[in-house]
């Protein structure tokens, strides 16, 4: 299958595309890369796995110091870096639900060979069109990234040799155990640790984010999909062609019900864990912008780090919200089809595929919150509720 997707970007990063994964190539290669994807069980497959769980022991020995001597520093460094440890949170469950989903991705990439392999240039139009997006999403999330962790990785060397009481400081950003002493050259090696170990979780965080967001796009393409399904379901004069029509629509809608309640199973507590852990981070962040005095860079990478986090929930939430909205428009499409020239029978069954397509689809963070634009607003009060809360008992 030798077909161009409608972005200029494909060209560019060439060597990312795969035409078995029209959607998801690009995040297979980059998770891949880093150990996250394992289809197989290759060395380098193993030897990344054992370096995923020494960076979940490194983050979670972080945890037990605190629980064991509680230390405010310890404490504070946890809340103002917690992307970080969320991103434990999505490997972990990612890792623990790996076969389901490789069986997601499966379907996913099934669904578009078949669609693309029609040579049907409605269907390609809509499918170039958001795996186009997806692609711009993608690469400018993993920029955003990689400037960001530029930013925040070298903040504590700008704050370190402030003397206090004629004692220099060196300060971390993760409080994890490692046998080095806590001032050079201990400290420079620890650092080194942090930051290589820092940087791959960084990458699992990336990694699980933009597979999730183009999976998003890919449904509401796919409801875009289903429309164009909907007002062919009636071939004129041809009553056996329209029933293959409606059958295999109901067949194509059932499934891609059935994966969307699949996804939402996957990315559900994930996405409670960080709504919770974001809107206290946000709060954290706000307070630590505005004690800041007199150092603009730092003031600099706080404000880049903040808007990180928002632009990350923000394209969640937007995606979501796309899909519920999708999926609202997909029964009206029956209305297009040439129902009215048809048989009674015929005429029945796209009714019924008129109730079934009414159904709307949504995505949860956790048992509680749709995952919506509303929803979004409503996170961001809620951490300027929690910022008036600190910053009152300061």
């Amino acid at each position: 299958m030798s077909r161009k997707y409608a972005d200029p970007l494909r060209n560019f990063l060439h060597f990312l595309e795969n035409p078995q994964y029209p959607s998801v190539a690009p995040h297979l290669h980059f998770i891949g890369f880093f150990g996250l994807w394992h289809p197989t069980t290759s060395k380098p497959s193993i030897f990344k796995r054992f370096l995923f769980y020494l960076i979940v022991s490194f983050f979670f020995s972080q945890y037990i110091k605190s629980f064991i001597h509680f230390d405010y520093t310890s404490l504070k460094l946890i809340l103002q870096y917690a992307p970080w440890h969320i991103g434990i949170v999505k490997s972990c469950f990612f890792q623990k639900d790996h076969s389901r989903w490789e069986k997601l991705i499966n379907y996913i990439s099934r669904t578009e060979r078949e669609q693309l392999a029609k040579n049907d240039d409605s269907l390609d139009k809509i499918i170039n069109k958001y795996i186009g997006r997806n692609r711009r999403i993608t690469y400018f999330f993993w920029t955003m990234a990689f400037f960001s962790n530029i930013s925040i990785f070298t903040e504590p060397y700008q704050k370190n040799n402030i003397v206090e009481n004629g004692t220099s400081t060196y300060l971390y950003m993760f409080d994890g155990y490692t046998p080095f002493e806590k001032e050079p050259p201990g400290y420079y090696v620890s650092m080194l640790i942090q930051t290589i170990l820092g940087n791959i979780l960084s990458a699992y965080i990336v990694g699980w984010d933009t597979l999730a967001f183009s999976l998003l796009i890919f449904y509401a393409g796919q409801l875009r999909v289903a429309r164009v399904y909907c007002v062919r379901l009636i071939e004129r004069g041809n009553k056996e062609k329209s029933h293959q029509n409606i059958a295999s629509f109901h067949r194509f809608y059932a499934t891609l019900l059935k994966y969307q309640k699949l996804f939402n199973n996957l990315i559900s507590p994930v996405m409670f864990s960080y709504v919770v852990i974001i809107s206290v981070n946000l709060g954290v962040c706000i307070i630590e912008i505005v004690q800041i005095n007199n150092d603009f860079r730092t003031l600099i990478s706080g404000i880049v780090y903040m808007g990180a986090c928002l632009v990350q929930l923000l394209i969640f939430y937007w995606h979501s919200n796309d899909v519920t909205v999708e999926s609202t428009k997909v029964s009206y499409a029956t209305f297009e089809c040439n129902w009215i020239g048809a048989d009674r029978e015929l005429q029945r069954e796209v009714a019924l595929i008129g109730v079934t397509t009414t159904k709307r689809l949504a995505f949860d963070a956790g048992p509680f919150n749709e995952m919506s634009l509303p929803t979004f607003l409503g996170i961001l009060r809620g951490s300027y509720s929690f910022f008036t809360l600190l910053n009152g008992t300061n």
